[in-house]
């Protein structure tokens, strides 16, 4: 069933609304009941999640890799003087970020106010560290 699984049909599937005579995952819908068609679909989810990805083993703070194929075991690229693809993520925001943004937003909005995201998130690091070493003192 994983072949009959393509792009066009799980689009498909995902955009279901019942309207099964004009749906591009019909032939796949009819053919198999809901049960088969369910532990297709979670067995090729756990094939995929099981692949290694860009991101594994890479430090929290990296926001972009270069992946290097190699045909040996030596680590040799070879891409022989191509570039392999760049590949960028965003980092998350930590939580005193997501806050300060908030609180930014807020006071930006009235004139008086134009504070810094940056003051107002040290301010709510300095106060987690403080409450930190508070419960530890305990």
């Amino acid at each position: 069933m994983n072949e009959e699984l393509t792009n066009e049909v799980l689009e498909a599937m995902a955009k279901c609304n019942d309207g099964c005579p004009s749906c591009g995952a019909n032939e796949v819908c009819s053919k198999n009941d809901w049960q088969d068609t369910l532990q297709a679909l979670a067995t090729a989810l756990l094939e995929e999640r099981a692949k290694p990805k860009v991101w594994d083993g890479a430090p929290e703070w990296a926001k972009s890799a270069r992946v290097m194929w190699s045909d040996t075991c030596k680590n040799e690229p070879t891409n022989r003087g191509d570039y392999s693809p760049l590949y960028t993520r965003e980092l998350p925001k930590t939580r005193a970020r997501q806050i300060a943004e908030k609180i930014s937003a807020a006071l930006s909005s009235q004139d008086r106010y134009k504070p810094e995201v940056k003051i107002i998130e040290s301010v709510l690091e300095k106060y987690a560290e403080e409450l930190k070493e508070a419960s530890h003192d305990k």
